[in-house]
């Protein structure tokens, strides 16, 4: 039985990806809405980034350990996205910071959370069998 003290990891880490999911849903409708533009604009809004949250998490959901090091790898490339924005002086700091916020730290904080719990799992089970 996984020890009690990881278990807040794998809640915690479902919690926020369901979050994220959500936020960027709704985010994309609500741009496609406001934007208008036809079925391509709408695909695009629920495609990036909701879409792309949905996908990770059906594979997390399946194989824990691929969706972990997935969302790890999606946090760090969005993070990445938003360094060169700030050297590039593209964005105000305050939109850089919520983007940071919104769309870089919920899937690498998510990742990092569900690889650990994944850990713990896989070696407790193996402690059992010894």
């Amino acid at each position: 039985m996984m020890e009690k003290r990881y278990v807040w990891q794998c809640r915690g880490a479902w919690t926020l990806i369901v979050i994220a999911n959500v936020l960027w849903l709704w985010f994309g409708i609500g741009s496609a809405l406001v934007e208008g533009g036809g079925w391509f604009n709408w695909f695009m809004h629920l495609l990036i980034p909701g879409g792309i949250f949905i996908f990770s998490s059906a594979v997390a959901w399946r194989w824990g350990r691929i969706g972990a090091i997935l969302f790890i790898f999606e946090g760090v490339v969005a993070a990445g996205i938003i360094v060169v924005a700030l050297v590039a002086d593209r964005l105000l700091p305050p939109t850089l910071l919520m983007m940071l916020l919104t769309l870089a730290l919920p899937p690498l904080i998510g990742g990092v959370f569900l690889l650990v719990c994944i850990e713990q799992r896989e070696g407790s089970n193996s402690s059992e069998n010894r």
